[in-house]
């Protein structure tokens, strides 16, 4: 996991901490407008955070779906060595990007 999904993740749980605080503590003296407002920005927030963490999670596939498509092209390189050192490099990469220990 990279330092910006750590990042969001954290916030993520700062957010549902401000939301248990402002919508469940009634020993707070602070109106409840200003409560709502706590809560719907924080709630707010994490649906940003899940949105943004999904995109994150879709570019190593579409990175791939890309690979495939070159792969494709490739088939109409006339030169069987290069075609081949092609192929070859773009399929050790998409070993890599299916390889659970790697990621």
């Amino acid at each position: 996991m990279n330092k910006s999904s750590q990042k969001l993740e954290q916030i993520s749980r700062q957010c549902d901490s401000h939301i248990s605080f402002y919508k469940y503590n009634s020993q707070n003296t602070l109106s409840d407008k200003y409560k709502k407002g706590r809560v719907d920005a924080s709630l707010w927030l994490n649906e940003m955070i899940y949105f943004f963490l999904n995109k994150e999670k879709n570019f190593l596939h579409d990175f791939d779906e890309e690979i495939k498509r070159q792969k494709v092209k490739v088939n109409n390189v006339k030169n069987p060595n290069y075609k081949q050192g092609l192929i070859d490099e773009l399929s050790i990469i998409q070993e890599l990007i299916h390889d659970r220990d790697f990621n």
